[in-house]
């Protein structure tokens, strides 16, 4: 099988080491030469370079191609994409050929493209997570579409990709650009975990008074049991680290946190759709508070340093807490993609969507399977929803900041408790005559139900 791959980056290269290391004949092209005499010099390591040609430019990619042509492209998303792709034409690729988008596009860039190209080639999309390791070694691979050209492309990807209990964790999880719509919410179900997982740090290194290989400790014992997964594994490496003075390694970084946006894309994008997922949002928020200084409105969001206070809490109560919120973040995840695929007409699977997150990504746990088990699993966890209710309330009390917690809890004790909402509608028809629907689900106003002679002006 021949493939060409278009970007020899961190992901790039090592996805095209795995791509030969499983058996494929690959053409690899990067506008920086140096990538490719990287990727040839570790294929040569590897004992494969007799499955690997670097060329020099896309015409020549192309000529060696043996229609029809499956070219990935794993450059940076926006305009470079197309750039690669009106070249790719002109070096004559044509209507039988499948072009496949590997970045962290945006979904709606992929919607335009299929359109774009359609009478070129065959446009199609595929997130991919793991980060260079997973790449390397077996990623998460999320496709889209219905191209004729993931024929041939499948039974590659699928030894490609991680796999788990003998299934691959390649899915074409829907239609049209859906692959990087799932990726785009696998991202933000990470910043919520990432987050999550932040706070229940901070709560024991500030909260409870104890030390970063304490905490570690902690991680390391709860990793044991049902609450592995690869971030808490990470996160207890991380606080288990010091340098040569015994400093521990989290405090000799700075608290300014980065992103790439595709965490916001899913705030955006659930604002749009009418999808409420407050603990994404509130992980995108955070990192946003953690750069006011260097915001527009830096002054107007700087204020004195607060004095904080100690608290004791039960680590099993604690414990409880984490997993049930974790839970609530991949369901809001998957509340999103559901929402958008029946607003799209995509068909998302959501039982291959949690396949492709199994092994291989960022955000594989081994509690997937009681997220899977929906709602219906999620109400019986009577003990472990009392557990974020009381751990966030200790929390809060100590001053410091816990807004994926708080969001999380507000999220089910929003949806699982009386409302407040019929105090809004009367506000809004009171000063805007929006309307109100009764408990009959008549829409009506105020004044249609009681006699209203004068308002407060």
């Amino acid at each position: 099988m021949q493939v060409a791959l278009v970007g020899l980056g961190v992901m790039g290269k090592n996805l095209a080491l795995n791509l030969i290391e499983k058996g494929m004949t690959l053409v690899a092209y990067d506008k920086n030469p140096d990538a490719g005499a990287e990727l040839i010099s570790c294929a040569q390591s590897l004992g494969v370079e007799e499955r690997l040609h670097i060329v020099s430019d896309l015409g020549d990619m192309v000529r060696r191609l043996e229609p029809p042509r499956s070219v990935l492209l794993l450059v940076p998303a926006g305009e470079l994409v197309d750039s690669v792709c009106n070249e790719l034409i002109e070096a004559g690729v044509s209507k039988g050929d499948i072009i496949v988008d590997c970045g962290n596009s945006n979904y709606k860039d992929g919607i335009a493209r299929k359109l774009k190209y359609q009478n070129k080639f065959e446009f199609a999309t595929m997130g991919i997570s793991g980060g260079a390791e997973g790449a390397r070694h077996g990623p998460a691979m999320m496709a889209s579409g219905s191209e004729g050209g993931w024929e041939r492309l499948v039974p590659w990807f699928e030894k490609v990709a991680a796999s788990y209990n003998g299934e691959s964790c390649f899915a074409r999880v829907g239609q049209s650009a859906s692959g990087h719509f799932v990726k785009m919410v696998h991202n933000g179900i990470e910043y919520a975990l990432m987050q999550l997982i932040a706070e229940v740090y901070h709560l024991l290194r500030i909260g409870t008074g104890r030390s970063p290989k304490e905490v570690a400790e902690i991680f390391e014992s709860w990793s044991e049991g049902e609450l592995n997964s690869y971030l808490l594994s990470i996160s207890r490496h991380i606080l288990s680290l010091e340098d040569s003075n015994q400093t521990p390694l989290v405090d000799l970084i700075d608290n300014k946190v980065g992103a790439k946006g595709t965490g916001l894309w899913t705030a955006q994008n659930a604002l749009e759709l009418g999808i409420a997922v407050p603990s994404l949002v509130a992980a995108v928020q955070a990192r946003h508070l953690t750069n006011t200084i260097s915001t527009l409105a830096a002054k107007e969001m700087t204020y004195q340093a607060k004095e904080t206070k100690k608290i004791d809490i039960d680590l099993d109560e604690l414990k409880s807490a984490f997993y049930f919120a974790s839970l609530l973040c991949y369901r809001q995840g998957l509340a999103l993609i559901k929402g958008a695929s029946r607003s799209h007409q995509w068909k998302v699977d959501l039982a291959k969507t949690l396949q492709t997150w199994r092994a291989g990504c960022i955000i594989r746990a081994d509690y997937l399977d009681d997220i899977a088990k929906g709602v219906d699993f999620i109400d019986t966890l009577e003990a472990e929803a009392h557990a974020l209710r009381s751990i966030t309330g200790q929390a809060i009390q100590t001053g410091l900041a816990f807004p994926v917690l708080a969001s999380t809890q507000t999220y089910i004790a929003t949806l699982s408790t009386p409302s407040n909402g019929h105090l809004v509608q009367a506000q809004r028809d009171y000063f805007g005559e929006h309307g109100i629907k009764t408990h009959s689900g008549e829409t009506s106003h105020l004044t249609d139900l009681v006699d209203l002679p004068e308002k407060v002006r």
